[in-house]
């Protein structure tokens, strides 16, 4: 190996080693920050205090999608929203979804590959159907909202994500007929126009 090519690879080595510091410093920094976020969020900050915070964190950072999730679990969509967790959370106390009663169970085969299918599809006009193909494909909404806790995609949401009242909602809107919309009024969750 000549002098020049031993320096070539120490400089590249060195520039490759800063870049690695320098990424893990932003993805530390996003942790630091997101811990920042969750303790705000423990301690009822209102949405656009915990949007400042938000600010804070980068968006190449691996925190972000988390960070943005944790406000859309409870209710912060902007920085003027008001958050709802507390009142979803008093409307069904016992369940793991906020403001839809019901327990976690196993969704069948059908309902997974139906939500997986909507899940991958990124287009919203082509996702629509897809997703009224879920509320048919499970038969509850207890394997609804469950395969929405496992697949959050099916909403156009990330890992992390707490389904709530709204995404029924949303969902049986214009499908009421379907069978987890129709589960969903016998239970006397109102869902539809």
């Amino acid at each position: 190996m000549t002098r020049a090519s031993a320096l070539t690879s120490t400089a590249i080595l060195t520039l490759a080693l800063a870049g690695c510091s320098g990424s893990m410093l932003a993805e530390n920094r996003g942790g630091d920050q997101l811990s920042n976020l969750r303790t705000a969020i423990e301690s009822n900050a209102d949405c656009a205090e915990l949007f400042s915070l938000l600010d804070q964190i980068d968006e190449d950072a691996d925190a972000y999608p988390s960070a943005q999730g944790e406000l859309v679990n409870i209710g912060c969509f902007m920085r003027d929203s008001t958050r709802n967790d507390a009142d979803l959370a008093a409307q069904a106390p016992d369940s793991p979804w906020l403001g839809v009663p019901g327990k976690e169970v196993e969704p069948s085969l059908t309902c997974i590959s139906a939500a997986e299918t909507a899940a991958n599809e990124a287009d919203s006009t082509r996702a629509e159907p897809l997703i009224a193909a879920t509320l048919d494909s499970c038969q509850s909404v207890d394997e609804w909202m469950s395969v929405i806790t496992a697949h959050p995609g099916v909403m156009g949401m990330m890992d992390g994500y707490i389904p709530q009242l709204m995404d029924l909602q949303s969902a049986c809107y214009s499908y009421v007929g379907a069978a987890v919309c129709q589960d969903a009024l016998a239970r006397g969750v109102r869902v539809g126009p």
